[in-house]
């Protein structure tokens, strides 16, 4: 009787026990499938999450920015007109004359019409209008240089003599001597100039008194007269 009113308990424990033997094996499978998902799906959803900012700055590459433009020369301008100073004398001779009430320069004659017609600035016509630089005479021909005899030059021959006065120093002195003379003979056959080349000094000036009283033929150059350059010895003798 005993055994039978212990029956349905032990019943009841062994149908429990079966029980929690047979949920056993589907908790380690549930635990199972709850660490494979902790760990798997992290692994799975790296690409997804976003990158630390040290490890982008570090892997991020260098891009070296463009060099800037060239300044842009300015555009070039007209040099500055220099100051004048009034109170300086011009270095350049101005292209016309500007009269001073600031009106329009005048400019130099066109042609020879208007130069005969008297319209030259500065008083070079008169007021008929007679005179122009067209009938002004020409310049003279600029002076031959004296030559000297040789050659096809001949030496002039003298047509014209003074004997020097002797002087009256030189004679109480009893002075004698010879001055050398070089004259300077015009294209007319005067004297122009003398100067003494061996002097003495109490007959120069009366030998140079007579050398430029005398006259000579001219001299000519290819038909042309010349000035010519000779020398002259003048003696001195007491009697």
């Amino acid at each position: 009787m005993s055994s039978s009113l212990f029956r349905p308990i032990l019943e009841v424990r062994s149908v429990t026990g079966a029980r929690r033997f047979s949920a056993i094996p589907l908790s380690v499978a549930v635990h199972v499938l709850v660490v494979l998902a902790a760990v798997v799906i992290p692994l799975l959803a790296a690409d997804v999450l976003p990158i630390p900012q040290s490890q982008l700055v570090s892997w991020m590459p260098t891009v070296t920015p463009p060099a800037p433009p060239p300044p842009l020369r300015p555009a070039a301008t007209a040099s500055a007109v220099p100051t004048v100073n009034p109170d300086v004398a011009p270095t350049v001779a101005p292209i016309g004359v500007s009269p001073e009430d600031g009106l329009s320069r005048i400019a130099p004659p066109a042609d020879d019409q208007d130069l005969r017609r008297g319209v030259v600035d500065g008083g070079i016509a008169d007021g008929a209008g007679l005179t122009s630089l067209v009938d002004s005479p020409p310049p003279p021909p600029p002076p031959v240089k004296p030559v000297r005899p040789g050659g096809d030059i001949r030496e002039p021959r003298k047509i014209h003599h003074v004997s020097p006065a002797y002087p009256e120093v030189a004679q109480r002195a009893r002075v004698e001597g010879v001055v050398i003379i070089e004259a300077v003979i015009s294209p007319t056959g005067e004297v122009q100039q003398a100067r003494t080349l061996r002097s003495h000094p109490l007959l120069d000036e009366a030998a140079l008194t007579a050398v430029r009283q005398w006259r000579y033929t001219p001299t000519l150059l290819n038909g042309i007269p010349v000035p010519v350059i000779i020398t002259v010895t003048v003696t001195f003798t007491l009697r």
